[in-house]
């Protein structure tokens, strides 16, 4: 089922969790909302829900208007970020819920339910568990049973709200796999929220990132991360170095390295940051045209990459270059040594003035 957000806005007395906020998510898709806390992305899933409603504005499934209908009649799955199973009740029973509690006319036979569930079970792999209680449950467990319990009233709409945010590190990768899993085994159209970018850019079709109760940007995660559309969405995904400079008729000055930029030819003399990746910071011993002086300050090489800190020699600060950790021993690297280095690729926006609309970035 698709599903079209059109221009929905949300007011908590003064502050604005959502502000017109359209979007289309298509059918059978796997859709991330990520942004940070506060950032509207939660009131956004509850609205699809239909457990908040809008102060303005329109949800369609399907293009029909779902604010017409009950959240019975929306078939949503929703999963919640503690689970919510029922303590005094079975694995078993949990699953089952939402089928026992159906009306007498379009309910399924005992039998029925007693399939389906333990075909639910089969397929998040606890069918082992069907007698046991939530408790006697490890976390990744039992948020694999709300998961199968969402699934067996057969929505056509899966939502879930920081399904995996109460998880320790490695159950937490573990499960965002199984999810991306199951979802291409089920094909349901499937949105979560989540602040936890990795989780985003691994497990997603398309990500939406949210800031402010406003879309920064939708795409693939890798448009999101090869092409971010403003300052906010470049540092909010992955680490990033930021240098200070200017922009002048075309030219650019950033971190003291001197880059053509076309597309700003009517600039003049404005402020800018220049953002580059870690892993886009080349670092040599030579002294090439375009390489500006460091000073090695620590080196992390921890596994198969990485990261050396830098200071520049010219300028305050410390940023930032990821390389193999191969490369960092076979050229022999020591902390305290001179180097010289250069961006491979940069990003520069241009610091708006007080009141303007940030201008496009350049890369």
């Amino acid at each position: 089922m698709s599903i079209s957000i059109r221009k929905v806005t949300k007011r908590y007395k003064r502050f604005h969790a959502l502000d017109d906020i359209s979007l289309e998510i298509p059918e059978g898709q796997l859709v991330a909302l990520l942004g940070p806390s506060g950032s509207g992305k939660t009131t956004l899933l509850r609205i699809i829900a239909g457990l908040d409603q809008p102060d303005s504005g329109s949800v369609l499934f399907h293009g029909a208007d779902a604010g017409k209908a009950s959240i019975r009649d929306r078939k949503v799955g929703f999963v919640f970020q503690h689970y919510a199973l029922f303590r005094h009740m079975t694995i078993f029973d949990n699953v089952a819920f939402g089928l026992a509690v159906r009306p007498r006319e379009s309910r399924p036979s005992k039998a029925d339910i007693n399939d389906k569930v333990h075909r639910l079970l089969e397929m998040v792999q606890l069918d082992w568990c069907a007698d046991r209680y939530p408790h006697q449950l490890s976390g990744g467990q039992r948020q694999r049973i709300a998961l199968a319990r969402a699934l067996a009233v057969e929505p056509s709409v899966l939502l879930l709200d920081e399904p995996f945010g109460a998880l320790d590190a490695k159950v937490r990768a573990e499960l965002r796999r199984w999810l991306r899993r199951l979802h291409d085994d089920t094909g349901i159209t499937s949105v979560f929220v989540t602040h936890d970018q990795e989780e985003a850019m691994e497990v997603s079709d398309r990500v939406v990132v949210i800031n402010n109760g406003k879309v920064e940007q939708e795409g693939t995660p890798a448009d999101i991360y090869d092409h971010p559309a403003s300052p906010f969405v470049f540092q909010f995904i992955g680490n990033v170095n930021l240098f200070q400079g200017r922009v002048h008729q075309g030219w650019a000055n950033v971190g003291g390295v001197k880059l053509e930029m076309p597309e700003h030819g009517s600039v003049e003399d404005a402020p800018a940051i220049g953002y580059v990746r870690p892993h886009d910071v080349v670092v040599t011993r030579h002294n090439d045209e375009g390489s500006l002086a460091a000073t090695i300050r620590h080196i992390h090489a921890i596994g198969p990459l990485a990261r050396v800190e830098l200071t520049p020699q010219k300028q305050s600060g410390v940023f930032e270059a990821q390389m193999p950790s191969e490369v960092v021993k076979s050229m022999h690297l020591e902390v305290g040594e001179t180097v010289y280095v250069a961006p491979r690729k940069v990003k520069v926006f241009i610091e708006p003035s007080p009141g303007s609309s940030p201008p496009p970035p350049a890369t």
